[in-house]
């Protein structure tokens, strides 16, 4: 009865079958909108795209979507061939990836060896293309990366620079894609867990970058925010120093720029700011040990990445009106330096525990290290530098939210952040 409905759809899934396995580079999936022709393929390939005409899509949908749901009722009873049902799921999942069920069959499939799990990753690349915010085929792709990374001869660059690609291609036709963000945050604590280089600084580069073209998407700031905490302590807990490179020595000026920005009243306060520099320059050590000097310098590193962030946000804030991503993020800027401050006030280092752990949120209180804190010069440069940057972050604070009052449809960000602050004592 099915076959009657539509014969034909048995050679055009093979035409597509054929087609996505003679080309695995595959990368995009389109449907054309056509009529009806009945001398001609339905599919349609050209470089890296493949299509299939409109005409031919609800049929053959419903063909294997029946098709399926036979399979699974019956296969106790009579036994289809693997290779036709991953044949069936092919046709199914290009048109409709939201079925779970379907995406368990492929597993099953792959669990008895009768799909490789590199071909289906190349597989579900023109399925996210289609559909650039399907939950469930980023689930399937988190399932078969393991797999992949345990075969033999796996490129691992080239896989992961291949993920990362695939993630801003559906970041870019989807906006806010959650899901999109969410798994290149799977992916990098899925490298990192297996000991896998990863590249930090391109990573960082590229995500800051996007965002700056994207500066609404809740999803990619949030991913920023995660990848700036894990890039803060890899700084600090593998001992990177600032490097000498153009781009390194901008960070740094920036850095020490940023902590002038509340003009020091005091002498003690310009004294101790220009110790800093002067060690952190290597100009002048003061009478501090090399090991003394390494840790300075490797946690203002880490704090000018936070100090850059600073600066773009300042910057956006005051370009673009009405934009509740850069006030969440100038939140979360604010969050991060206090649970700096404080995770260094208590253990003189920072501790990833302090970086995740929820109960930080209610337990924060800054007032006492800006209200009472009286410097002298034989205090910790680091615990000076985190106060400085404090300070100065609450005085750019004052300048943004003046100039941000002069837009009504802001106020309520601006009441939010400003509540914040009281919380956690910048304010």
């Amino acid at each position: 009865m099915v076959d009657n409905e539509f014969p034909a759809a048995e050679k055009i899934l093979r035409d597509i079958e054929n087609t996505v396995r003679r080309n695995p580079t595959i990368r995009s999936f389109v449907i054309l909108p056509m009529e009806d022709s009945e001398n001609r393929s339905p599919v349609f390939h050209q470089e890296d795209s493949l299509g299939v005409a409109s005409w031919c899509v609800q049929p053959l949908y419903i063909y294997t979507y029946r098709r399926l749901l036979e399979y699974r009722r019956t296969r106790h009873q009579r036994r289809e061939e693997p290779s036709t049902v991953a044949r069936w799921l092919l046709g199914a999942l290009l048109f409709n990836p939201n079925v779970t069920m379907f995406w368990n069959m492929r597993r099953e499939l792959v669990r008895a060896g009768r799909l490789d799990a590199r071909d289906e990753l190349s597989f579900t690349r023109p399925v996210l293309y289609h559909t650039p915010k399907c939950f469930e085929a980023f689930a399937y792709r988190s399932w078969l990366m393991p797999l992949v990374l345990d075969a033999e001869q796996t490129d691992v660059a080239a896989l992961a620079n291949s993920e990362l690609e695939l993630v801003q291609t559906c970041a870019d036709r989807y906006a806010n894609n959650y899901h999109a963000w969410s798994y290149r945050r799977h992916l990098v604590t899925l490298f990192e867990s297996r000991g896998l280089s990863l590249s930090y600084d391109s990573e960082w580069m590229r995500t800051a970058v996007w965002c700056r073209q994207h500066v609404s998407d809740h999803s990619a700031h949030s991913y920023l925010q995660f990848l700036l905490r894990k890039y803060m302590l890899a700084v600090v807990s593998l001992g990177r120093e600032a490097r000498e490179d153009p781009g390194y020595h901008r960070i740094g000026l920036t850095l020490f720029f940023y902590m002038d920005r509340y003009h020091p009243a005091g002498e003690t306060e310009r004294t101790l700011l220009e110790r800093i520099r002067e060690v952190a320059c290597l100009e002048r050590d003061h009478g501090y040990s090399s090991t003394d000097i390494r840790k300075l310098r490797c946690y203002l590193t880490a704090l000018s990445y936070w100090t850059e962030e600073c600066w773009n946000n300042e910057k956006y804030i005051l370009t673009y009106d009405n934009h509740e991503t850069l006030w969440c993020h100038r939140r979360f800027l604010a969050h991060l330096i206090a649970v700096l401050t404080v995770a260094y006030a208590k253990h003189a280092c920072y501790r990833e525990d302090d970086f995740w752990d929820a109960r930080c949120h209610e337990e924060l209180s800054l007032a006492p290290l800006l209200r009472d804190r009286r410097f002298t010069t034989d205090d910790d440069l680091l615990m000076v530098a985190h106060v400085m940057l404090l300070k100065s972050f609450c005085f750019v604070n004052i300048d943004i939210i003046e100039m941000a009052m002069n837009r009504p449809k802001e106020k309520v960000f601006i009441d939010r952040f400003c509540k914040y602050l009281e919380r956690i004592g910048l304010r």
